[in-house]
């Protein structure tokens, strides 16, 4: 018996009673099959014959008809969760590096199901993230992380990811120093090794003033995630608020060493160079140092400082200036590092100007303000006073001191002061 030739994806789906689109959908997903001459984009054909035992091999008809829209929306599902499952593999190395394939891969996850609750978290979480290491404005990524929070269902919004993602926006963006403790202490409550919560916790305790059980929690999560070098870079940013320069600088070579270099051990590493030795024997190394991050403007606002520091004045005005010139969205964003050149021009008012919008914008550094060992100068001006009353409201209130801490803190805080 000859064949019979359908020569076009109309015939085609004539033939098997369906739509263009869902017959080139079983093409692709479920081996239908169809010809091309020519190559793959070359016109198509296929066999009568050939297709009834296609059909024969799926045994039922019940599993054929799966195969119409609800078939495509259930591949769609397991190819959401398959892209969330890889972000979340990806999130436990997470870096400045890769965070943004890791932001891509749950942004395609939602695209393709937006009921994935574990895809929401993993973008909230990533947005945060994105935040606080200044691979995004906070004025984008917080409300984003906001928006996919609301987007939860009940049961996926109360649990450990999405309880850690609103308490890092209730601390960096809201300033809700008790909503944050209760996010992360519930959060870590029941999955105690989530080192992006512990992480925030030492935040918390940066923010109050904390400096010592800032260390200890930053260093715990460090050892809960090793992989993760940006927890390596929240160490050495708490020892730059210890005044502890030569640690900071110490541990900012190890981070650079394992191969997590990124923004922000860089900008403390740049911070450090910045007060301790001679200012004139370092503009080089700060040089280097913001070359290797172009668009990092806290690292350009710490060589602008090096520069007015070391009495190149002309220079440390021509980058203010041309900072001052960037749009908007960015110069808001870049509050902290106008603000770091502002003060080295001995030009306060204007400094605490900057540190002001820093602070309303979420910037990372606006949580440390009051411990922060380059604004020193700052402390006694009521405008900055202040200010850090209002960036720090849980500032000497002693609000995470009533929490018991993890058995492991204590023997953190030891290994600290031995690194």
């Amino acid at each position: 018996m000859p064949k019979e030739r359908l020569d076009s994806w109309k015939n085609i789906a004539e033939y098997l009673e369906r739509s263009l689109r869902t017959v080139q959908r079983w093409h692709a997903y479920h081996g239908l099959p169809v010809r091309h001459f020519g190559g793959s984009k070359g016109s198509v054909f296929a066999y009568t014959d050939e297709i009834d035992r296609w059909l024969i091999s799926l045994s039922e008809e019940s599993r054929v008809a799966p195969l119409g829209e609800d078939e495509a929306l259930e591949l769609r599902k397991k190819r959401s969760l398959e892209l969330s499952a890889s972000a979340d593999q990806m999130w436990e190395a997470r870096s400045e590096g890769n965070i943004q394939t890791i932001s891509g891969l749950y942004r395609k996850a939602i695209d393709e199901d937006l009921g994935n609750g574990a895809a929401l978290v993993g973008l909230a979480n990533a947005m945060v993230f994105c935040a606080i290491h200044g691979v995004m404005e906070g004025a984008v990524a917080y409300p984003r992380a906001q928006d996919a929070l609301q987007r939860l269902a009940p049961a996926d919004a109360a649990s450990p990811g999405a309880r850690c993602a609103a308490a890092w926006v209730s601390l960096v963006f809201e300033r809700n120093w008790r909503q944050a403790q209760a996010g992360f202490d519930d959060a870590l409550s029941r999955q105690p090794w989530m080192s992006f919560a512990v992480s925030g916790r030492s935040m918390l305790y940066a923010a109050e003033g904390n400096l010592e059980q800032a260390a200890a929690c930053a260093w715990e999560a460090w050892k809960k995630n090793p992989l993760a070098c940006s927890l390596g870079a929240l160490l050495c940013w708490i020892h730059y608020l210890s005044k502890d320069l030569e640690q900071a600088l110490d541990l900012a070579r190890q981070v650079r060493a394992s191969g997590g270099w990124g923004g922000i051990a860089a900008t403390v590493e740049a911070l450090s160079l910045l007060q301790t030795g001679s200012i004139a024997a370092r503009i080089k190394s700060l040089e280097a140092i913001a070359g290797e991050f172009p668009e990092n403007q806290t690292l350009r606002g710490a060589l602008g400082s090096g520069y007015a520091m070391a009495g190149q004045t002309d220079r440390a005005e021509e980058m203010l200036g041309e900072m001052e010139r960037m749009g908007e969205f960015k110069r808001r964003n870049s509050g902290y590092a106008l603000a770091l050149i502002a003060l080295a021009l001995d030009r306060r008012a204007e400094a605490i100007k900057w540190l002001e919008i820093a602070y309303e914008e979420g910037v990372l550094w606006s949580l440390a303000f009051q411990s922060d060992p380059i604004l020193l100068p700052l402390h006694g001006d009521p405008r900055f006073e202040a200010l850090l009353r209002k960036a720090a409201p849980g500032l000497g209130k002693g609000l995470l001191s009533a929490r018991p801490e993890p058995a492991e803190s204590e023997a953190s805080s030891t290994v600290v002061e031995a690194v």
